[in-house]
């Protein structure tokens, strides 16, 4: 069983900023150049509503939307966006087939295998359900058809109704068939208007009277002759670019397009099976070099929401030197996901303790990289040296003879008289050639309840003298 969509507006729908456009926005067309003359390729929602038509002259198209905004079409675009959407359909299939529109594809298109996936998903509905749910949330408008074989399952993607598809293959339209305009006007004018009819006919007088190109589509519809479709191969990084429908003047005004650029990848990784813990973002102006971003994850992740708050907070950090009109994404080398993975950003049995990770890269998004890291142990008996920064987590521990805390303060100070000692002593000397220590340290409680770390310096104290001791650093 396969699964087609038909993409008719990729042109326009393919740009990050498509779905985004807020209410009262001028109409947006896309035009190509045919034959010296500028030819509409796509166009939205409301120029459609006004009768604008893919293929109409754009001076017709100007008739009907006069306000509206004309962008050139950028096919190198919609390609990167029609691979990124063959990397969310991995999700379902590893059999993807993508395809742009050409001279012999009416429109953009993707078409995956879905007959080995029905139980994994919960059925033929649950699965369809997912998919659309996640068109719609990628803000994509399509068709889309289910068939025995890659070539029916898009004859029911261009089928006008729901009502063409009810009676299966033989209640199609000509039209709905891969066949070129010539022959589909030759089986019209021979009083042929549904699929039903040309299947009934015998295969000699197909090809006699139509030619065996249109008896090899019927084969192929039937699954009777193999589909000759190239299927997609995911890659090792991701990399993209999002031309914008026009120059975005404030980080504020990035917020919807990311939203955008975050759901594709996270839909991408998902369909890859895998996660990334570095991204460059890339904002690229008309004449001044990119403002470039790095985001780095402090754990892999592919969850839309959590890179769209690490980026947004990012952002806020950044004045624009000018206006953006493309972004870039690129990722450092795929991870395979684990299924552990998931859970810091799902499991809400573990919310505000395993979701340290996402905390981490918001605050390392507002503060800067270099203000938030880790605390490594330090295989050192001197306190102050015992611990060093570093921007990674540790990957072993140090042991230690007693236990210290990690807070440790820039200066001991004279510790509060209410004290109660809990454990020690831990002493703690060092030698002739350094500054001469020697403590006895404790753990103690004070009268606030806090569990200090506290000393008593024997260097300078007398047997007879009462106990002084200093705080030096605080647990917890």
């Amino acid at each position: 069983m396969w699964l087609a969509l038909r993409l008719p507006h990729w042109a326009l729908d393919s740009r990050a900023d498509a779905s985004d456009r807020p209410p009262g926005t001028n109409p947006t067309l896309v035009v190509a150049e045919q034959r010296g003359r500028r030819h509409v390729v796509a166009a939205d929602a409301w120029a459609l509503e006004q009768g604008v038509r893919r293929g109409m002259l754009l001076a017709d198209a100007r008739m009907r939307v006069p306000e509206a905004a004309v962008l050139t079409r950028h096919i190198a675009g919609e390609v990167a966006a029609l691979e990124r959407l063959g990397g969310w359909a991995w999700h379902y299939s590893s059999q993807v087939h993508i395809a742009r529109a050409s001279d012999r594809i009416e429109c953009a298109r993707v078409v995956f295998e879905i007959g080995a996936s029905l139980r994994l998903f919960g059925g033929r509905q649950r699965l369809l359900e997912r998919v659309r749910a996640d068109l719609d949330r990628m803000g994509y408008r399509y068709t889309l058809g289910v068939g025995d074989s890659p070539h029916a399952a898009l004859a029911f993607a261009r089928a006008p109704s729901p009502k063409h598809r009810a009676k299966g293959l033989a209640g199609l339209p000509l039209t709905c068939l891969d066949l070129d305009a010539q022959t589909t006007l030759s089986l019209k004018a021979s009083g042929l208007r549904l699929a039903g009819e040309l299947l009934a006919l015998p295969p000699g007088t197909l090809v006699r009277r139509y030619g065996k190109h249109t008896l090899d589509e019927l084969e192929r519809l039937r699954g009777r002759r193999p589909h000759g479709l190239d299927f997609y191969t995911l890659p090792q990084r991701y990399g993209t670019r999002h031309e914008l429908t026009g120059a975005v003047e404030t980080t504020q005004g990035l917020v919807f397009v990311l939203r955008r650029v975050f759901a594709e990848l996270a839909a991408f990784l998902q369909g890859a099976d895998a996660t990334i813990q570095t991204l460059q973002l890339k904002l690229i102006h008309d004449e001044l070099p990119p403002t470039r971003l790095l985001l780095r994850l402090a754990a892999p992740s592919r969850d839309a929401d959590h890179l769209e708050r690490v980026a947004n907070e990012r952002l806020a950090r950044v004045t624009l030197a000018a206006p953006v009109l493309e972004i870039a994404l690129a990722s450092d080398r795929l991870r395979r996901f684990e299924q552990d993975q998931d859970s810091l950003w799902r499991d809400p049995d573990h919310a505000g303790i395993e979701q340290w990770p996402a905390v981490l890269d918001r605050l390392r998004a507002r503060l800067g990289h270099e203000a938030v890291g880790w605390l490594h142990d330090v295989d050192d008996h001197r306190p102050e040296q015992a611990s060093a920064r570093h921007d990674r987590p540790a990957t072993s521990h140090t042991p230690v003879s007693a236990p210290r805390p990690m807070w440790l303060l820039d200066v001991p100070e004279r510790a509060p008289a209410e004290l109660t000692l809990i454990a020690g002593p831990e002493r703690i000397e060092t030698g002739w050639w350094e500054h001469s220590i020697r403590r006895d340290y404790f753990r103690a409680r004070d009268g606030q309840g806090r569990l200090l770390w506290v000393y008593r310096d024997l260097a300078h104290a007398h047997s007879s003298d009462t106990p002084v001791y200093y705080m030096h650093g605080l647990f917890g």
